[in-house]
């Protein structure tokens, strides 16, 4: 009988249970599925106010690995939250972030968190999550800032914009994939991300990992 393939693996130094992860929002941390411990991680939004108060609900949510989004007063919240984060996710452009067009204020922002992070004993990994709006002529030199920088990795918004950023980053750098359903998620991880942030119910996540545990035949 073959083997179920293993699905743990590691990246930017964190060990995962498996590629795939579950994005919880503020309200997320009141009640927690039953499921999400399948999950390979978590990636947890918090609120604009009370933050404190609300890293102290983090451990009750996973386990596991436990990644924080950063989109709304980024350096103040990195500061706070440091210590409860097993990875930090950067997200400058989201609606509830600076928003920025110029590509020159995101490098900015990076210099500050990636400096700021040195005060601190323990490292965490900092990703920086592109946005929709950006184009390939954006993306470019995000990914040669990113490598330069000190950055531990990218998540791309789509399965397009996956492949762009690691041939962007000439593979070297990782790459978190954000995909609404299972097809989109297998297929980033078939593309070359290195994990998948997904909002999938139980079931779609059951099949998502029995299906990236099953070993593919061999060529006779």
């Amino acid at each position: 009988m073959r083997k179920k393939k293993s699905l743990a693996l590691e990246v930017a130094g964190l060990n995962f249970a498996n590629p795939v992860g579950l994005l919880q929002g503020p309200e997320g941390l009141k009640k927690c599925p039953l499921w999400a411990p399948k999950a390979g991680f978590t990636i947890a939004t918090p609120p604009k106010d009370h933050l404190i108060e609300w890293s102290v609900k983090l451990p009750k949510i996973t386990d596991g690995v436990l990644a924080i989004n950063l989109s709304s007063d980024i350096v103040r919240s990195f500061s706070l939250l440091y210590d409860f984060a097993h990875l930090i996710i950067l997200d400058p452009d989201s609606d509830n972030g600076i928003r920025s067009a110029d590509i020159s204020d995101i490098t900015e922002l990076i210099d500050e968190i990636v400096s700021l992070r040195l005060c601190y004993e323990r490292y965490t990994p900092v990703f920086l999550r592109l946005s929709h709006a950006e184009t390939p002529d954006d993306i470019r030199p995000l990914c040669s800032y990113a490598r330069l920088s000190g950055l531990d990795g990218l998540v791309a918004p789509d399965a397009e914009k996956v492949r762009l950023t690691l041939a962007e980053c000439q593979y070297r750098v990782p790459v978190i994939g954000v995909a609404e359903d299972a097809e989109t998620a297998l297929q980033e991880l078939q593309d070359g991300a290195s994990l998948v942030q997904t909002q999938l119910g139980p079931l779609a996540l059951r099949k998502l990992l029995k299906t990236l545990e099953t070993p593919h035949k061999e060529n006779d």
